[in-house]
């Protein structure tokens, strides 16, 4: 995008919404949309205002134009291109970090290019697309770090020896993982609830644990509750987990996770589980890791506990697939 006023960006899609025009109609609606007085817009002089607004607008166009953000048709009248949502996930962008780094070390800005143009939002005019997918970049990268899978020198990521030498079975995982995940969005939310309550019950028994009851509560008058699991372990002793699910793309915050853990306070529960297909804020996150009676599975938890249980995720003679008789 050009070192321009991105209002001038949001403008011009603004006006197009509403209705195809022309270039010179298009500039003489900018122009109006700013609102200048009456001398201003008369004003002749090269340096005036409105004469540096209409240079700076068919700058603006011929970008936009150029980079599929609007469409010209062949007679000349510009119109707003439909832009469906940006979905960006952080299992993606895992898996679009290592392919880049797995072709070259890149510096982190180098890293933004070439994730804008996987994803899609160098194209769009709001900074909300580019901000999410930098912060989900920013987390993988660090996550990385600490694991040991890329290397920082001199402002240049790599990936470790180690890593490199299997980039293919790791790529694949992630790839599954994605395929996995995206599939449970897909669903929505009822069938979440009623899917992660079933993995539950299996990766519970896994562990030592009997279930002795497992439900879903339903409807929009739940109170924060969406399912409820009753355990006992090898003495006897007993246990009431209260389970809130969220199947969607944007992170959950620290609000809604204070909310939960309140519902399951005054609902006496023995423990709580907020399960997301996404992630959680940074803020979320540290306030789970803050308590001994409840805590947060994230997409990838999701991803671990259906491996190990198989449900969800199945073994072939291949390798690992999704198992599509349950998702």
């Amino acid at each position: 995008m050009l070192k321009t006023d991105k209002n001038a960006y949001i403008k011009i899609i603004d006006i197009l919404e509403r209705s195809p025009k022309s270039r010179r109609a298009l500039i003489t609606a900018y122009i109006e949309a700013l609102g200048l007085s009456r001398e201003e817009l008369l004003d002749r002089n090269t340096k005036s205002r409105a004469n540096v607004e209409r240079s700076k607008i068919g700058t603006v166009i011929d970008d936009m134009a150029k980079r599929g953000m609007i469409i010209k048709s062949a007679e000349g009248v510009y119109s707003a291109q439909d832009q469906k949502p940006v979905v960006i996930r952080k299992e993606r962008c895992e898996s679009e970090i290592l392919k880049l780094l797995s072709a070259s070390p890149m510096s982190k800005n180098a890293l933004r290019r070439e994730l804008q143009k996987a994803f899609g939002t160098e194209k769009t005019v709001s900074e909300r697309d580019d901000n999410k997918l930098f912060s989900y970049m920013g987390e993988t990268l660090r996550v990385m770090q600490r694991e040991g899978v890329v290397i920082l020198s001199d402002g240049v990521y790599s990936l470790a020896g180690k890593i490199a030498a299997k980039i293919d079975d790791i790529s694949s995982m992630l790839n599954l993982k994605n395929t996995y995940l995206s599939k449970l969005h897909s669903r929505g939310g009822e069938f979440f609830e009623t899917y992660f309550m079933n993995l539950l019950e299996k990766y519970v028994s896994l562990h030592g644990k009997t279930v002795v009851a497992n439900s879903t509560t339903g409807g929009s008058a739940d109170g924060g509750i969406d399912g409820i699991m009753q355990t006992v372990d090898c003495l006897g002793f007993r246990e009431t987990v209260m389970v809130q699910t969220k199947n969607r793309s944007e992170p959950t915050n620290e609000t809604t996770a204070r909310g939960f853990y309140g519902a399951v306070c005054a609902r006496q529960g023995s423990r709580g589980i907020f399960v997301t297909s996404s992630d959680f804020h940074p803020a979320a996150k540290a306030f789970f890791e803050s308590l001994d009676d409840c805590v947060g599975i994230d997409g990838d938890k999701l991803f671990e506990m259906a491996v190990e249980t198989h449900f969800g995720i199945k073994k072939t003679p291949s390798g690992l697939t999704v198992d599509e008789k349950i998702i």
